[in-house]
């Protein structure tokens, strides 16, 4: 049998937010840029766009 993740994206209405602690950052980094930039954001976060490109995705609007 073939495996199967599911990974599901949900919009957060204006309302909701993300907790993140004080003494950490949170960053939205466009995949492009984290693209062979291990200079910039290491060797593991770096390697993200290459390991979803393993896999496949299906957008559903609703």
């Amino acid at each position: 049998m073939q495996e199967c993740k599911k990974l599901f994206v949900v919009h957060l209405s204006e309302r909701e937010y993300f907790a993140v602690p004080k003494n950490l950052k949170l960053l939205a980094v466009p995949l492009f840029e984290l693209y062979d930039n291990v200079q910039r954001y290491g060797p593991v976060i770096s390697t993200i766009p290459q390991q979803l490109s393993r896999f496949q995705f299906n957008m559903i609007h609703s």
